[in-house]
């Protein structure tokens, strides 16, 4: 994976590549955000700087945004560590990254292949999560959020930084990163590999990564980005615990993997992941073509595969190995598709601001098994969209928005699925005085069936479930003290129609009649000092269901109450933060275990400059050693650590 790397410095070098000074875009040695068009967003929203992801410790994006409230990071498919932003879920969070879609399959296909784990924190300049009814650019189509990553751009002459880290479960994470500007462009590179094998049996992953970014600066007014993203591992998925024997469970009910049943059952398990590969190559031309009108286009092409592999206990204990009957049974997925996306801004007057664009791509995908099951489809999605931003006076901001989304599905052996739907969005803030401004945002959101669900159901003479509707509303209040500390406040009501399950697991999708899902957010930051400042952050969650008769039950796998806090001390060359997060009373959809126990874990980062050219730093989580599951059959991990130096050369 240096290969890559070295590639890449050696076509750059010749060009003298470099990027004039921008006071909004962030250094390599320091990285600080001066501003951010969230707050013209009108909702509420979480930023998270670098300097942040360094005071958590974070290496990867689930880790860095674990604390912000609102959002759980769990344990979903194929034990991918997903999102779930104010109940929705999983495959409702949208990620982008620069501007491109990270995980362009979820909502089509699957969203086990949507594993936040799979992004390193390295390079990332600043996270912007979006909750609430947001711009109706990013589409409609989510109601839990947006996860914005921008990455690093490099400043100054080109220079090597090498980080190299170890810890427990024999895990490491080595990577180094070119970067450097001048007058007309800048660029940003990371190769790495990082392997480690967890608590639990079967848990074994060695990844190897690249990405990297390049802004041409052509003019004053017109900048052209070229970035890219690769990544190729190989992951085994822990197999399910017994919260009361302590064994090691399988699938009981997985005929299609041609297990062969005894007493009743199969036994399907040590699943792993072989060659799971993604890439992601995108070019952006921004241009600001006079003093009110600018635009942007976006191209891009993804590419997402893997072989899915799962041991057959029963025929393995017997020592069977036929083509119906194998001993390991294997899935393959392969899927690319294409993207074209425009955005334009105009102003009309001083206070208006009207924003329309479109976005089109397709995805053709392709999946076989051992058996001789084969699969193939395509998925097509166009959207259009206005927006118009109102500045009402010197306190007052509205902003409108409408998207119409369109999806058109094909498959080999299911009928073509079409379907369409029109979404409004609603937000105003008011700033009553310096210190208070209210905000109040409605809208509406849909989730069409994705094409794996579809074509499930219709291979099976099954209806395909109605696309998933739901009215968002959010009511906000920011409160600043002082310059050093705030106090946000949210309120927000999600009532879904025909949200779209399976259950159980064996049956066809279906649409489930309502669910209703409220909560309150409250979080409180403060710089006590110039060396210690600390926050705390508290999410109160209620999910219902309703069937069609009025049964009402509560939704499974939300904590009621979420508590997160940190404090952190710099003093000189030395910084530690402590990080705090409790999760409190959480149901399971299993029969015998069907609420899990509150968990509190504290975690401990420590940081060293030892001069500008290196740096030490250690990492270590769960220090109480927090006994905890994470789901009914995944208990979380225990006391765990990393260490590791940067060097930059």
């Amino acid at each position: 994976m240096v290969i890559p790397s070295a590639v890449f410095v050696c076509v750059l070098s010749p060009f003298n590549l470099a990027w004039a000074d921008d006071s909004n875009e962030a250094t390599l040695d320091e990285v600080q955000v001066h501003s951010t068009v969230l707050k013209d967003y009108l909702v509420t929203t979480e930023v998270i700087t670098a300097e942040k992801i360094k005071e958590m410790g974070a290496t990867n994006l689930a880790e860095a945004i674990k604390m912000v409230p609102g959002l759980n990071i769990v344990t979903g498919d194929k034990k991918a560590r997903l999102a779930r932003i104010r109940g929705a879920a999983t495959d409702q969070t949208k990620v982008y990254i620069d501007g491109m879609p990270a995980f362009p399959l979820s909502g089509i296909a699957s969203n086990s292949a949507s594993n936040l784990e799979n992004i390193p924190a390295d390079n990332i300049e600043k996270i912007e999560i979006i909750k609430g009814p947001g711009p109706v650019q990013y589409g409609t189509d989510y109601k839990g959020g947006i996860i914005l990553i921008t990455t690093k751009s490099g400043k100054g002459p080109g220079q090597f930084n090498l980080n190299l880290s170890g810890g427990s479960h024999s895990s490491f994470d080595n990577y180094i990163t070119y970067s450097g500007s001048d007058s007309k462009a800048s660029y940003y590179a990371t190769a790495g590999k990082k392997q480690g094998n967890r608590e639990l049996n079967n848990t074994e992953f060695d990844t190897e990564f690249f990405n990297g970014k390049i802004k041409w600066n052509l003019n004053k007014d017109t900048d052209l980005t070229l970035s890219g993203y690769y990544m190729n591992t190989d992951r085994e998925i822990s197999n399910g615990v017994d919260q009361i024997t302590g064994q090691e469970t399988s699938a009981t009910t997985n005929k299609w993997s041609g297990d062969t049943w005894v007493d009743g059952k199969s036994d399907v398990k040590n699943w792993k992941y072989k060659n799971f590969k993604q890439t992601n190559i995108a070019l952006q031309l921004d241009q600001k073509t006079s003093d009110k009108f600018k635009y942007n286009v976006k191209l891009y092409h993804i590419t997402d595969g893997n072989d899915l592999w799962v041991l057959n206990g029963n025929n393995a204990a017997n020592h069977i190995n036929t083509p119906t009957h194998p001993t390991w049974y294997s899935s393959t997925w392969t899927s690319k598709g294409n993207g074209i996306e425009f955005t334009g801004d105009l102003q009309t007057d001083r206070n208006n601001t009207m924003t329309f664009g479109t976005k089109y791509n397709k995805i053709d995908w392709d999946s076989d098994d051992i058996l001789n099951v084969t699969n193939s489809g395509t998925d097509k999605r166009i959207g259009y969209y206005f927006q118009d931003s109102l500045r009402l006076g010197d306190k007052t901001e509205l902003t409108l928005g409408v998207r119409h989304d369109k999806v058109t599905q094909s498959f080999l052996r299911a009928k073509d699925v079409d379907d369409s739907v029109t979404d409004p969005v609603f937000n105003i803030t008011h700033k009553l005085d310096k210190q208070n401004t209210l905000r109040l945002s409605a809208g509406k959101s849909h989730i069409f069936a994705t094409a794996k669900q579809a074509e499930n159901n219709v291979t099976k003479g099954y209806a395909i479930p109605d696309p998933e509707k739901a009215k968002n509303y959010e009511l906000g209040w920011k409160h600043d003290f002082d310059e050093k500390s705030s106090l946000d406040v949210a309120v927000f009501n999600n009532k879904i129609t025909d949200r779209i399950d399976r259950i159980p697991k064996t049956d066809p999708w279906i649409n489930i009649n309502k669910t209703d899902i409220h909560g309150v957010e409250l979080q409180y930051n403060r710089s006590f000092t110039n060396r210690l400042k600390g926050f705390v952050n508290y999410t109160y969650l209620d999910s219902k269901d309703t069937d069609t008769k009025g049964v009402e039950t509560r939704s499974t796998d939300l904590p009621h109450n979420t508590v997160n806090y940190g404090l952190t001390y710099t003093v000189d060359k030395f910084q530690a933060s402590v990080l705090g997060h409790y999760l409190g009373n959480i149901l399971t959809p299993d029969e015998t275990y069907k609420k899990l126990d509150s968990y509190h874990t504290v975690d401990l980062n420590f940081n060293y400059q030892q001069n500008k050219n290196i740096e030490y730093y250690l990492h270590v989580n769960n220090i109480f050693d927090t006994n905890y599951w994470e789901t009914y059959e995944c208990p979380g991990d225990g006391i765990n650590f990393m260490a590791g130096v940067t060097v930059k050369m």
